[in-house]
């Protein structure tokens, strides 16, 4: 009942729009990328969005989405190459504000605010002074419900997000971070939807001459990451020392207009270099 009451909420906020803004952005770019010692092969692809957005004569805002794009495109955070299609089977995704509060509607298309490997399909957010909320659900018995709470005031801020699945296990995460000047000090805490528990704690030093070093331990690992910007080049190291130690160096030259050229390497021997652009 508490589900079909928050739809059904949802849906009345939308009623009345007036006529909106369309307008369209996107990604793209080729190179080469090998994965894992392969050899190397040429990869080329482009990401666009399409955005409406407009507003009721009672001020209420809306604006709806739509995602499509072809080939492949590259992801230097994660060393891979993302497949994009036209999205003919995806759910347009439409938000509507209204008194500082946004609803997103989308049939499982709202990541879960603990993990975005499930999906709700109704999410609402606003904020109350320092305090930040939003809940994600869905209508099905089996869909996600999670929640957050975000606290931000001077110098310290925090998060706690909870989730249930139904058919798994509860998971929740707390983190909060203290920022003292160029220097910043965040742990966290995280259950897995297994019940398995782990902790970090990160500090992160922000150089003057463009330089950030970072170092972090959860569950006895160390992770240190060292970044360098300095005009059009930005270039990062990140090294661990786990058991089965990992490491991966990317740099980044922008080229103006949009475009990019991105070189990157990493431990398994995978490799990219090529050119993005958005627009």
């Amino acid at each position: 009942m508490k589900k079909v009451l928050l739809a059904t909420t949802a849906l009345t906020l939308s009623a009345g729009f007036a006529s909106a803004d369309v307008s369209m952005s996107g990604t793209g770019g080729a190179g080469v990328f090998g994965a894992a010692g392969a050899d190397l092969s040429v990869y080329s692809g482009v990401d666009l969005g399409f955005a409406l957005s407009g507003a009721s004569d009672t001020g209420m805002t809306f604006s709806a989405s739509l995602d499509m794009g072809g080939g492949q495109t590259l992801d230097t955070g994660d060393f891979e190459l993302d497949t994009q299609d036209m999205g003919v089977d995806d759910n347009a995704s439409v938000t509507i504000g209204v008194s500082g509060v946004t609803v997103v509607l989308s049939q499982n298309g709202v990541d879960d605010l603990y993990s975005d490997d499930i999906a709700g399909d109704i999410g609402i957010s606003g904020a109350m002074g320092d305090l930040t909320y939003s809940v994600v659900t869905g209508l099905e018995d089996a869909d996600p419900t999670s929640i957050s709470i975000g606290y931000s005031a001077g110098a310290i801020s925090g998060s706690v997000a909870s989730s249930d699945s139904g058919a798994a296990e509860d998971a929740s995460t707390v983190s909060v971070t203290y920022k003292m000047g160029d220097i910043s000090v965040s742990a966290e805490s995280d259950t897995d939807r297994t019940g398995a528990d782990t902790s970090s704690v990160t500090v992160t030093y922000a150089m003057a001459d463009g330089m950030t070093v970072s170092l972090e331990n959860s569950e006895d690992v160390n992770t240190l990451g060292v970044t360098y910007a300095s005009g059009a080049i930005s270039v990062a190291v990140e090294a661990d020392d786990a058991t089965a130690e990992t490491w991966e160096a990317t740099m980044a030259y922008d080229l103006g207009g949009g475009a990019t050229f991105n070189l990157g390497t990493n431990q398994a021997d995978t490799t990219f270099a090529g050119v993005g652009f958005s627009f």
